[in-house]
């Protein structure tokens, strides 16, 4: 292993992908909790677990999760101090995101419990710097992102596996769903997307990866745990990265244009808006029944409406990025989020936050129409992740969550994408390569 350390030392963006590369390690990890006996969870139980989880006294619940975010964010921030040109750059392609981040701040003024606010302050920095340091390491080679992501997310599935293996009292919930060492099997199922996004990206967004067969492994564990999981979000996005990975991959090899990427992406656009014409106007219960769930997926419709409701009486600003603290103890809510990324941001941030994620979503779209940045040429695999992404917060709330992985993924992706190529000969090798051949 010294090899490893030696050629880091020698290039100074190589530790930069560490902290990301060891937050999705940790990921669904028991580090801020302790594992728990399967038990029936009634409504009530639900609703205390709720509570507790938005009260002040669990922002710091944890001293060794503390420690190691800490060290994390930290470790991104001074290793960020000697590209100050850099980062300025990357940010400024990304201000969207930074009257984001200032409006997140800002609702300290008007939150229920400020402390929650800044907690949350905190967590969105760290992990944006997380993922910056990322960003520019991975500019230098962004095929390996997917390739070194997978292994680990792979690795981190294959963990969540075995515990359902080997301590199914634990890691299977009373309903049969896997939830593996996560506290929710629909967690377990956004981690198997992910990990199944990194693997799949890591086959067949580029050239044949140099550990092809882990991730073949890795791809067939996150499937495992989402099927396991019985999260049907989890499986509709599996399969549209997988579409997407591989149309992008032929058009790619093919030698399509710009104008057929075009053509492509606003035929989707149509596609989804017909089918969104046609479900309010058709009889779709057979799919749902298909999917294994019921036309009110699975109580969201009056979680939706509850939503609805709370944006009605803050529509500007919101209640605050508290964590819904003030709604859970003032009005009974038995729910951590509204199960919809764009309500759950709406109920926090009011209308404007929205507007300023939508602004985001434009800038990382355009991007790819500029040949300059990085954005086209990570492309293959970064598309599939944000659209699948976007899909999921269509019945989940990941939008500004910086406790979960797929926000984090997000801003690597997107940072990433607005890097500028690098000038030749100032490559890196990657982390994983020099770990595997490392001489002993």
């Amino acid at each position: 292993m010294h090899a490893v350390f030696r050629s880091q030392r020698g290039h100074p963006d190589a530790w930069r992908a560490w902290p990301l590369l060891i937050l999705m390690a940790s990921s669904g990890m028991p580090i801020s909790y302790t594992l728990q006996p399967t038990r029936v969870m009634a409504l009530s139980d639900a609703a205390e677990m709720t509570a507790a989880a938005a009260s002040s006294a669990s922002t710091l619940n944890s001293v060794g999760n503390m420690l190691l975010l800490g060290g994390l964010y930290g470790w991104s921030a001074a290793m960020l101090l000697s590209r100050p040109r850099s980062v300025t750059a990357v940010l400024g392609r990304s201000w969207p995101l930074l009257l984001l981040m200032a409006m997140l701040l800002a609702s300290a003024l008007w939150t229920y419990l400020p402390e929650k606010v800044m907690m949350n302050v905190v967590h969105n920095n760290g992990v944006l710097l997380v993922a910056l340091a990322s960003a520019l390491y991975y500019r230098h080679q962004p095929a390996s992102l997917p390739r070194e992501m997978g292994l680990v997310l792979g690795a981190n599935m294959g963990l969540h596996v075995a515990a359902v293996l080997l301590l199914p009292g634990y890691a299977i919930d009373w309903q049969g769903r896997w939830q593996g060492l996560t506290v929710h099997p629909n967690t377990l199922g956004a981690l198997g997307f992910t990990a199944f996004w990194a693997n799949a990206a890591a086959l067949a967004a580029g050239p044949r990866p140099p550990y092809a067969r882990w991730h073949w492994i890795g791809c067939g564990l996150a499937l495992a745990a989402v099927f396991g999981a019985d999260s049907v979000t989890s499986k509709v996005c599996s399969l549209v990265t997988l579409l997407l990975l591989l149309g992008l991959r032929f058009l790619r090899r093919h030698g399509a244009s710009r104008h057929t990427y075009l053509a492509v992406l606003a035929g989707s656009v149509m596609a989804f808006l017909l089918f969104k014409l046609l479900s309010s106007a058709i009889d779709l219960s057979w799919l749902y029944d298909l999917l294994g769930r019921d036309s009110q997926l699975t109580g969201r419709d009056s979680v939706w409406r509850d939503a609805y409701q709370a944006i009605r009486a803050r529509p500007l600003l919101g209640w605050g990025f508290d964590d819904h603290a003030y709604l859970i103890a003032s009005a009974g809510m038995p729910y951590s989020s509204y199960h919809n990324g764009v309500l759950d941001l709406a109920v926090n941030g009011g209308v404007v936050a929205v507007l300023l994620l939508g602004v985001l979503m434009l800038t990382w779209a355009l991007r790819h129409l500029q040949r300059s940045l990085l954005a086209p040429r990570v492309a293959g695999f970064s598309v599939p992740f944000v659209l699948a992404y976007m899909m999921h917060n269509m019945t989940e709330a990941s939008y500004v969550s910086p406790r979960g992985q797929m926000w984090v993924i997000f801003l690597a992706l997107l940072f990433l994408g607005a890097c500028r190529t690098p000038p030749r000969g100032a490559v890196p090798a990657p982390l994983m390569r020099e770990a595997f051949h490392a001489p002993a």
